[in-house]
């Protein structure tokens, strides 16, 4: 069935697209008064909300109503800038550009008018794109009064054959009466032929040879005759074509109407107007006999049934193609009966999703009844569909012919008058199924997550909370979920909030996890966190912190006591030793007499040694000290080592690289590390006499490596005496207290390379 909003929506998207239009509305004439029907646009649906023309805000009613008037098209490049519509108060403020204005015609009838614009330029409605209007407007009429028809003939299909009877029986009421009144009106002429002039049918008389004799006023405007043009001349010259549309051929039916006119009381044909159009009438024939008893004369009248006729056609289409529609649709449809289920119409999907080879196995023969898992179910659905007149998107479990259990979606209308319940169903088990496992997987996800004592935090690209998932309560209050939605410079201050947006870019950018360590204060005291950043989907990532403060302190108290007790020994041993030396010497220098200069060349030697070694001994518990690694992580703690040995060996060149994504390690592995640099860093500037070093850190997805390597002097790796190789053998012993493979190579006069390999994990 053809529904007019419907038909407006797709006809106003076809025209807007066509025509270049911006904006859009359409006037139909209803009860002899313009109503806007519907104001639509190329970017969002059509408002159908009827309005009076004088009613409307959004289109220029004086451009309306003078289309009305002249049934002329208007077309506007520049409509602000025409003189008769300016000061159309739309115009002046909408400040329109192109303009269209088109009257919709039927039968040289206004029904309707289009209106048309576009404000982004001038100039857009051209010939061309006016020519396809036209011709889409010529058919659009036709549709729009086909639409109307259908309006009006809703009911039509299902009470045809009652209205028929019912005009069937009323023609011979009136032909019966008509014969009663014959008399009467041959009596009466003038009265007799005021009703056929008045009459709003087709009244027309002619002898039994077709030539007519009279047509009444309706007649000669319908068929678009004048009286002297149509009177006298014959059915054959006039109205009655060669060839109806359909290719039936009336002339020899119409011959025998004039041979024996009661054999036809009643009939429906095409007639020809005028101009060549052709209308459906509908006729009552009655034949008019002389005192003799012959028939002189046949009087028919006709009514219109143009309008009936298409939109029975159109309907007939439109049934045809709902038919086609629903014997393929991929969604059962079915029909039941209320009172026992009983199929009494379905589709071929129907059929199928139920185990059936065709809707004829089922149609008549079966109960929907005993195809429900739970019966108690479809109880229920009869009760909401007798309480609402209606059931929408209703899941319920089903079982087909061969006991296949299936999960069905349904959607239901009850005709409570009739006694059937019509609507459709499709099979969404694997839906369900899908839902199912997704509901399981968020509550292992779930589990998952409430066993993480850890808070937990997923971020997006640019910084946003979107979800925050507590873990501790020790970490105080930073974890409250009114957070989730606020970013990470309204959480922290700018330059943490800086390093953690760039934790979470390189980790979206290299899709690697990374592993940072960064302290917060919270509630008064300072906590150091360990963080997990992994990449998830969607350009998120999940931020998994741990509370590693005890950790932190266990391992600075320890570090602290180590340092300290090293340097306390060093400063009781060392620097106490070198103290003596200069104190002795101090003593010897004023009791020896004998060769003074060689005493004193001798002496002043062994202070410089004594000096140095002091110096020496102070340096080595400065060096001993926390500074590096507190004050960042590994790679920053080498760039200021570097910078600090670039500044004292002013002749040797040191280059520092960082390759790959740079990630945290342990805080006792990089300790290590960082020490095992500076040793390498140390013999090479002392021993290996280069002037090139060059510092690497690999930073690979499971694996890091720190290379040293110089172009100095170089060694025998095996045969540095074990009382010489105390810096080696450091180096080894660090390297093994953190699980790292340390690599020497070096030949002498080519140079000392030292890999350190150390796994992520």
């Amino acid at each position: 069935m053809i529904h007019l909003n419907q038909l407006i929506v797709t006809l106003m998207q076809v025209v807007i697209e066509n025509a270049g239009a911006e904006t859009g509305a359409l006037v139909l004439l209803e009860e002899d008064q313009l109503t806007v029907m519907a104001q639509c646009s190329g970017s969002r649906q059509c408002d159908l909300e009827k309005l009076a023309v004088a009613d409307c805000a959004t289109i220029p009613v004086s451009v309306i109503h003078s289309v009305e008037r002249t049934q002329e098209t208007l077309v506007f490049d520049d409509a602000v800038s025409e003189a008769s519509f300016s000061t159309d108060p739309y115009i002046q403020h909408q400040q329109t550009r192109s303009l269209l204005c088109m009257p919709i015609l039927q039968q040289n009838q206004l029904i309707g008018i289009l209106y048309l614009e576009n404000n982004l330029s001038t100039g857009v409605f051209t010939s061309d794109r006016l020519q396809v209007l036209k011709l889409l407007m010529a058919q659009a009429a036709i549709s729009l009064e086909n639409a109307r028809l259908y309006e009006q003939l809703a009911d039509y299909a299902e009470t045809l054959e009652r209205k028929v009877e019912e005009q069937t029986q009323a023609l011979q009421q009136e032909i019966a009466e008509r014969q009663q009144t014959e008399a009467a009106l041959r009596q009466s002429e003038a009265n007799y032929r005021n009703l056929l002039q008045t009459a709003n049918s087709v009244i027309i008389c002619y002898d039994t040879q077709g030539r007519i004799r009279y047509i009444n006023d309706y007649g000669v405007k319908l068929l678009g005759y004048e009286e002297h043009q149509i009177v006298g001349r014959t059915l054959f010259e006039t109205i009655i074509p060669d060839i109806e549309t359909s290719g039936r051929d009336v002339k020899p039916f119409v011959h025998d109407l004039l041979r024996n006119p009661q054999a036809y009381p009643q009939g429906e044909g095409e007639n020809l107007c005028r101009d060549g159009r052709r209308v459906w009438m509908v006729w009552s024939n009655q034949a008019i006999f002389n005192d003799q008893g012959e028939v002189v004369e046949i009087l028919s009248v006709g009514n219109d049934t143009t309008q009936r006729r298409q939109a029975e056609e159109a309907l007939q289409r439109s049934e045809a193609k709902f038919r086609t529609i629903f014997e393929n649709s991929q969604v059962g449809i079915y029909r039941t009966r209320l009172c026992d289920s009983l199929i009494l119409d379905t589709n071929q999907r129907f059929a199928d999703l139920f185990g059936f080879d065709s809707p004829e196995e089922m149609i008549g023969l079966e109960h929907t009844t005993g195809y429900y898992v739970d019966p108690n179910v479809r109880q229920h659905a009869i009760e909401v569909l007798k309480r609402d007149g209606e059931l929408r998107s209703f899941e319920v479990q089903m079982r087909k012919r061969d006991g296949t259990v299936f999960w069905g979606l349904f959607s239901s209308y009850l005709n409570a008058g009739d006694d059937y319940i019509e609507g459709v169903i499709a099979d969404i088990s694997d839906r369900v199924l899908a839902e199912t496992a997704l509901q399981a997987s968020e509550a292992e996800l779930q589990a998952l997550f409430s066993a993480i004592p850890d808070p937990l935090c997923i971020f997006n690209a640019e910084g946003q909370l979107l979800c925050a998932i507590k873990g501790n309560p020790s970490y105080g209050e930073e974890y409250r979920e009114e957070y989730t939605g606020k970013t990470l410079h309204q959480l922290y201050a700018r330059e943490q909030a800086d390093e953690f947006l760039s934790y979470i870019q390189q980790v979206l950018r290299t899709q690697q996890v990374l592993t940072v360590e960064y302290s917060q204060w919270l509630s008064g005291r300072e906590i150091w966190f360990s963080a997990r950043v992994a990449p998830i989907q969607h350009e998120q990532v999940i931020w998994l912190a741990r509370d590693i403060t005890p950790q932190k302190q266990a391992e600075e108290a320890s570090i602290l006591e180590e340092r300290n007790r090293m340097a306390r020994e060093i400063h009781d041993t060392l620097a106490q030793a070198f103290t003596g030396i200069l104190a002795q010497v101090g003593a010897a220098n004023q009791v020896l007499t004998d060769d003074v200069e060689a005493t004193q060349a001798h002496l002043d030697l062994i202070k410089e040694l004594a000096r140095t070694g002091l110096s020496e001994a102070r340096r080595s518990v400065v060096a001993l000290r926390p500074q590096l690694l507190e004050e960042g992580s590994l790679q920053s703690a080498l760039h200021r080592l570097i910078a600090q040995i670039r500044t004292a060996a002013m002749d040797t060149t040191l280059y520092y690289e960082i390759e790959g994504a740079v990630y945290s390690l342990p805080t006792e592995v990089e300790s290590n590390l960082l020490r095992i640099g500076q040793e390498a860093l140390t013999n090479a500037i002392r021993h290996a006499n280069a002037d090139e070093i060059r510092v690497e850190l690999i930073y690979d997805r499971n694996q890091f490596c720190l290379r040293v390597k110089d172009n100095g002097q170089g060694f025998g790796v095996g045969s540095i005496p074990s009382s010489e190789g105390f810096g080696l053998l450091g180096m080894s012993e660090r390297a093994e207290r953190i699980g790292a493979q340390l690599t020497i190579r070096s030949q002498p006069g080519q140079g000392t390379e030292i890999i350190v390999t150390v796994d992520r994990e």
